[in-house]
Order: structure tokens, then sequence, then C-alpha cells
């Protein structure tokens, strides 16, 4: 069994190419960084959000070339396209600078803001059976896990061909590998009932997890 969506992330790479070259020839006349940015975000990035929770790249290859197509739109947007951003360092300033999130934390964000709907039943869809919140019993001598945790009664088991290959779907699932991004949020951050309030304060820490803090409203219903 193979979970596998390298062709959609192809062909949305495709298209999104397509969009951007056209966007530069039809708006060439275009110089404020502002306006190129609000063009990025409504016409090219704006095609890897939907759905993005169940096809968005998982593997470093696949998820550097997102990040490497968005390092030409910043440079576009910025005046840049003749600088060479030699480091990830470097590119993530950038980010910062157009204030606009690396690709990886903006599948994060996707992720994390569905999740949490899901956690505080403000949609009709439900944790699967096989993730339980904490109960508080553990057989390690130290835990780090609280009372908004989850705990996957799935175990990743590498020894054999088969399961690597179970485990390769479900480490790939939306729910499994959203659990671990979840429990790795601040206690206060999954204990906020109020979804913008989550938004903004789940932007601000993944802003923080690039070491990057001050950040600024794209005035599109969010920040990145």
């Amino acid at each position: 069994m193979k979970l596998n969506y390298n062709e959609q992330c192809d062909r949305l790479l495709t298209k999104a190419n397509q969009q951007f070259g056209l966007t530069k020839r039809t708006c060439y006349f275009v110089n404020d960084y502002r306006r190129k940015r609000a063009l990025y975000l409504s016409l090219i990035r704006s095609q890897f959000e939907h759905c993005s929770v169940i096809w968005r790249p998982t593997n470093k290859t696949m998820l550097d070339r997102f990040e490497n197509f968005q390092k030409k739109c910043i440079k576009w947007i910025l005046g840049e396209e003749f600088m060479h951003y030699d480091s990830n360092e470097k590119y993530v300033l950038k980010c910062r600078q157009a204030k606009i999130l690396p690709l990886e934390k903006r599948f994060d964000f996707n992720d994390l803001t569905l999740f949490f709907k899901v956690v505080n039943k403000l949609i009709p869809l439900q944790l699967p059976t096989y993730l339980k919140f904490f109960d508080g019993i553990s057989r390690l001598r130290s835990c780090h896990l609280d009372s908004l945790c989850l705990v996957s009664e799935l175990k990743p088991r590498i020894n054999s061909t088969f399961s690597c290959s179970k485990n390769n779907v479900l480490n790939k699932s939306f729910f499994y590998r959203t659990h671990l991004l979840w429990n790795n949020l601040p206690f206060v951050l999954r204990e906020v009932s109020s979804f913008s309030s989550f938004r903004i304060n789940l932007l601000k820490f993944l802003w923080g997890e690039t070491n990057i803090t001050e950040i600024e409203d794209n005035g599109m219903g969010g920040v990145g």
C-alpha cells in the first residue's frame, strides 16, 4: 500500500510556475513589493493551500523543491532576482523581510488549524480511534506529556519490509503526523478555545521556530 502524492506535487509546482511566469509578464509594471506580495499570495501560493492537509510534501527532497520555488518568488517580490540566497538562514531571513512563512511552516499551519477544529469539535470530523488524550499513565520515569497531548495506539514498526511500507502510510497520514505537531505546541496554545486566537498565536509560534519574532498581518485574513 502506497501513500504517494509526488505526482500531485509535480502538477502543482508546474501550474504555479506557469502562473508565476504569467504574473511577471502581465504585471511587469508593478514595482512595489507589497503589491507583488499580494499578487504572489493570491494568485500563486494560494494554489498550495487547497487540501494541502491531504497532499502536502513530507519528504525533504520534495519540500526543498517547494521552498526553492518560493525562494524564486521572494526574489521577485523583493526585487532581488539576480541575488543568490546561499543558505537556508538567508532564505528564512528573506521570508521574514517579505513577511511570508517558509512553505514547510505554512503546511504545518494548515495541518494544525484543521486539527484544532477537529479537537474542539468545530467541524463534523472526529479524531481516529487510535488517538487518545493522555490519561496521565506512562511507563516512562519522566514524561513530558500533559492532559491535552494525544497518544497514538498505533506505533511505527521497522522489523520488515512490509511493516516499513505500513509505517510510510501511517507517518504520512494527516492525523498521525499532525498529532505529533500538536503535542509539540505549548500547553497554553493548545488550551486556547477561540479559533481566531489560536491562528494568531500559532503563527507567532511558527515564526518563533524560525528564530523570527516580528510578524505582520498580510491583510488577507492572517499572517504568513
